[in-house]
């Protein structure tokens, strides 16, 4: 089963991308195997694993280092080590976590909003503005 968001979260979500510069190319990545434990690839599994040269030897040579610190800042910054991400082991573990458990992990540490701010949020009509990435 696949976690059903609504756009606010997914825009809660993307806005702490943004608010760390994270490029847009990252973002999706990073966002599906966060929300959806989807496999991010092998440069991402890599970088998540603190891999530094697995996620090197996998990057894509348009990948620059600027962009990386800000991805990797936006990481340790998500208060999330240990439980999404910080070797393959809890990797492995958060892609076969069910629906359910990644989504408290995500609600506890801010990025997403739970189900119940979701549907208050949708019922009072609050505007929410689609956040870009660049």
């Amino acid at each position: 089963m696949i976690v059903k968001l609504t756009q606010y979260s997914k825009n809660r979500f993307y806005k702490s991308f943004q608010e760390y510069g994270v490029p847009a190319e990252f973002a999706e990545p990073i966002y599906n195997y966060f929300v959806y434990g989807f496999q991010p690839g092998g440069f991402f599994t890599a970088m998540l694993a603190n891999d530094f040269m697995g996620a090197i030897s996998r990057s894509h040579p348009a990948n620059t280092v600027e962009a990386l610190k800000l991805l990797v800042t936006w990481l340790e910054n998500s208060r999330s080590k240990h439980l999404i991400w910080g070797d393959y082991p809890t990797i492995e573990r958060w892609m076969r976590a069910d629906e359910g458990s990644r989504r408290a992990v995500l609600e506890t540490i801010g990025l997403i909003y739970s189900e119940e701010q979701e549907i208050w949020m949708t019922l009072k009509g609050e505007k929410d503005h689609t956040i870009v990435l660049y």
